[in-house]
């Protein structure tokens, strides 16, 4: 999916879908990477309902959500019970020196 385009977005609208939230908070990263990471998404990606066939979030969610940094993103997972772990970065892989 491609990226959005720069739709004006209201934060006194009743429901937001994956990709107003994404620039509400501000384009926090990359398109896709937002759209891969559950850990980046609101409630880890598991949307409040349904409106018009698509997955929405609430205002209330937005707004909980849109504030909160990095370091808060653990806790706010733990509280709403996600499941959404942060990414960790690939392991170097060791190089073994074969003796022949």
């Amino acid at each position: 999916m491609k990226a959005p385009d720069n739709v004006p977005v209201r934060l006194d609208q009743p429901f937001f879908n994956m990709q107003q939230a994404w620039l509400i908070k501000g384009a926090c990263c990359a398109w896709g990477s937002f759209e891969r990471d559950r850990f980046l998404q609101p409630k880890g990606g598991r949307f409040d309902g349904r409106f018009g066939g698509k997955g929405v979030f609430t205002n209330e969610t937005i707004l909980e959500w849109i504030n909160l940094t990095d370091e808060d993103l653990l806790a706010y997972h733990a509280k709403h019970m996600t499941g959404a772990k942060p990414r960790t970065p690939p392991k170097k892989r060791r190089k073994v020196l074969s003796i022949a």
